[in-house]
């Protein structure tokens, strides 16, 4: 419980990273993240340097199946006093893409 909400790195079974904001855990040690980058290396062409790829998944839910390791990043952003205003009508509802990742 004491790292929720720290920028975590994960490193899962076929040596990918995932860089994300750690929500939640569960006792199979599914993890759930949040904000999250995926890291991977790839072979160039014709025996030209690795290069590593980014790509942005958003809201995670990670099966504990393919946790390898996990390393914290960084604490967490410091809390800011803002007013509790109840959002209105002119206001847009902001919509999150779930990615469910079980790799095999």
């Amino acid at each position: 419980m004491a790292y929720v909400n720290w920028r975590m790195r994960i490193t899962i079974s076929d040596t990918r990273q995932l860089v994300g904001t750690f929500l939640a855990f569960d006792r199979h040690m599914n993890l759930v993240l949040a904000d999250t980058e995926e890291y991977r290396k790839v072979k160039g062409k014709k025996g030209a340097e690795e290069k590593e790829e980014k790509r942005v998944l958003g809201l995670v839910l990670l099966r504990g199946e393919a946790v390898i390791s996990l390393s914290a990043e960084a604490p967490p952003p410091p809390k800011v006093h803002t007013t509790n205003r109840p959002q209105t009508e002119t206001q847009p509802r902001r919509m999150r893409r779930i990615v469910v990742w079980c790799p095999r």
